[in-house]
């Protein structure tokens, strides 16, 4: 299993506001579940693919004060779960 990035909010308003500026800047990313793995709360997060593009997302991060929870990196998900058969 590959390793996912994500970074992690306290509500969507952030994470939309993050979403869309790394969407203006051409950097791969997409919403997603938050990870179990990563917080015991439900919620929405930013999973980004390149894990070279950190330093660049903390940059945006911190020049458009966006809150966040924190960056999670790990093979999220279970896959044995979802599995009928």
């Amino acid at each position: 299993m590959n390793t996912k990035h994500y970074v992690l909010f306290p509500d969507v308003t952030n994470a939309q506001r993050l979403y869309d500026i790394l969407k203006s800047k051409s950097i791969k990313c997409t919403f997603a579940p938050t990870p179990r793995e990563a917080d015991k709360c439900c919620g929405v997060c930013v999973m980004f693919h390149d894990e070279n593009d950190r330093d660049a997302i903390t940059k945006i991060i911190t020049e458009n004060e966006i809150r966040i929870l924190k960056f999670f990196d790990g093979q999220a998900g279970n896959p044995e779960r979802m599995k009928f058969c």
